[in-house]
């Protein structure tokens, strides 16, 4: 594959992980709930923010946030 295929290919893999981040049924998570899960898969900071909709000084916040409530409740 060359560069432009996977750029291609890492594109709408962003916008199929961002659709199903969307989704609207009864178990809708929250913003931070989708970041939180985003960052677990390894995605970048700036790659949330893209995904989400965000800038990325938000995302940055609230992976703050959830590491500090991670260190706490160990």
């Amino acid at each position: 594959m060359d560069k432009n295929e996977l750029q291609s290919t890492n594109k709408l893999l962003r916008v199929i992980v961002a659709l199903l981040l969307r989704r609207r049924d009864e178990q809708t998570l929250t913003l931070r709930q989708q970041i939180e899960i985003l960052n677990d898969l390894g995605i970048k900071p700036v790659e949330i923010a893209e995904i989400l909709g965000r800038n990325n000084t938000y995302i940055n916040k609230e992976l703050s946030g959830i590491r500090k409530s991670r260190k706490q409740t160990e």
